[in-house]
């Protein structure tokens, strides 16, 4: 037993002279754990997330409303509008770039320059001024000042075109090289530099109330764009798109699907949406509804039901809940179409398409911003929707011909802002909202019943603010609003005429 006693005695003394011969930052480590992470892993996971159909989301939009049987409310549309700062996403860049410098993996660093556009952008866009310049310093700096709106989109721009320049010379300069954690293109760099080129114009348009300010510049921005395809390549169809494809697997499955039966009785189109389908004669609406039960009980030939558009109807989102209730019991009401949505699959969820694309640039040429042709960018842009949800290129050659063809002006203007908003039905997340809040078309439809005559215009900020930085932010409110008042009908610089 002595001995025994000794030699732990012995073994402990070896061991406290080894630890002391040791820093304490080695200490630290632990040899389980990865001390480093590849940056695919870290880019897969800040890749841009998309929204299945007949989410919530789409509810804002009068896409579609939820009907409960025994619901009695009409949707609360001034819900949703609490903002909130994506700090975590921003640190998480930086590591992606760290670890890709420490790997000799280029393309990540340049990816995070529109990553890191991407993010500010997604947050200035919703609340305003925010902290930028000064942002994720963690304890050097935990009260951050906020930067002008005007500054960080000159910024984000900029990265936005340093992001593009600099990928297109890596790709040449490593021909071959596969972008790792790549969730859209599976591994194309070139379809990325397509990508950040796509959202660099849904940027610009979504400034045109500053068209005349030469420090955006954004008739010179489109200018570099539209006129140096080999530079900034475009996308060029819908396999262009970036989107997910959804499976009959855990974790893949979109939202509208047999394992939710809840969504079969209670998601109905609105009637903000199908009315203009109708108005338009589009033949979009019958690859996206089904006819009522009024209208299909009322005549056996389901075929020639299904080619009216008259039989087709949606809610009236403003409508009394206990009214909208009755009236769908009743059949009154579309439903999403049966056999092209109620399954696991259904149809992609959307970030940036070609046809969003198209359309932006139609707006741009519309306005006399570049020397394009607004006619073939509005066609394509059309085209490549109705293509999307399936529908015969005959229908679609006479629809643009005598239906809905491109017009000039500010008639021509309204009737592409219209059809942004049918080919945002149900994907591409909150573009459709942004692009009604910034021109007004198309018109929503808002009553007492849901108790308020418009939506809020801008997120407020994050509550934990005006305690945590309190100084800064009262100092943001000051200078945006003329006031301390964090109000979500104010005005951010982005929507000043």
């Amino acid at each position: 037993m002595k001995n025994i006693f000794l030699k732990t005695i012995l073994l402990l003394w070896v061991t406290s002279i080894a630890i002391s011969c040791l820093k304490y930052d080695d200490l630290r480590e632990n040899p389980n754990q990865p001390n480093s992470v590849p940056p695919s892993l870290i880019f897969t996971q800040l890749t841009p997330g998309v929204e299945s159909s007949f989410r919530d989301t789409y509810v804002r939009m009068q896409y579609h409303l939820w009907i409960a049987t025994d619901n009695v409310n009409s949707p609360n549309f001034n819900s949703g509008f609490g903002g909130s700062f994506s700090y975590g996403d921003l640190r998480n860049i930086d590591k992606m770039i760290e670890e890709a410098v420490a790997v000799g993996a280029g393309e990540y660093a340049i990816l995070g320059k529109f990553l890191r556009a991407f993010t500010f952008v997604e947050m200035t866009r919703r609340m305003g001024d925010i902290p930028f310049s000064e942002a994720v310093q963690g304890a050097e700096n935990p009260t951050p000042k906020y930067d002008s709106q005007k500054s960080i989109y000159i910024q984000c721009l900029n990265w936005l075109d340093e992001a593009n320049e600099e990928l297109g010379d890596f790709i040449v300069s490593n021909p071959g090289v596969i972008l790792e954690g790549d969730l859209f293109y599976n591994g194309d760099l070139k379809q990325w530099q397509k990508l950040i080129n796509a959202y660099t114009i849904r940027i610009l348009i979504s400034l045109s109330k500053k068209e005349n300010d030469t420090d955006v510049d954004l008739k010179g921005r489109f200018a570099n764009i539209v006129n140096n395809p080999d530079k900034y390549p475009l996308l060029t169809g819908l396999a262009d798109n970036a989107q997910m494809e959804y499976s009959n697997a855990d974790g893949f499955r979109q939202t509208y699907n047999p394992d939710q039966a809840v969504y079969r009785d209670a998601v109905v189109y609105a009637s903000t949406y199908i009315d203009i389908l109708k108005e338009f004669e589009d033949p979009r609406l019958m690859q996206v509804a089904d006819p009522t039960k009024d209208a299909l009980d009322a005549n056996p030939d389901e075929a020639v039901v299904r080619a009216d558009f008259n039989s087709y109807a949606g809610a009236d989102i403003s409508a009394n809940g206990t009214e909208n209730s009755s009236k769908k019991l009743d059949g009154d009401f579309s439903f999403p179409h049966f056999n092209k949505y109620w399954n696991y699959v259904g149809q992609p969820g959307i970030f940036i398409s070609y046809w969003e694309q198209e359309l932006h640039l139609a707006e741009a040429a519309n306005r006399g911003w570049t020397n394009a042709n607004a006619e073939v960018h509005y066609e394509n842009g059309v085209a490549a929707s109705m293509e999307f949800y399936g529908v015969d290129p005959a229908d679609i050659s006479e629809y643009l011909t005598t239906k809905q063809p491109y017009i000039t002006g500010e008639a021509g203007l309204t009737r592409i802002l219209e059809q942004k908003y049918l080919a945002f039905a149900e994907n591409s997340n909150q573009e459709s909202f942004f692009t009604t809040r910034r021109t007004g078309v198309p018109t929503y439809i808002f009553s007492e019943e849901n108790s308020i005559t418009k939506y809020p215009v801008r997120w407020t900020y994050p509550s934990s603010e005006d305690s945590d930085n309190k100084e800064n932010y009262r100092a943001a409110l000051r200078a945006q609003f003329g006031a301390e008042v964090d109000d979500r009908d104010q005005l951010i610089w982005l929507l000043k005429d």
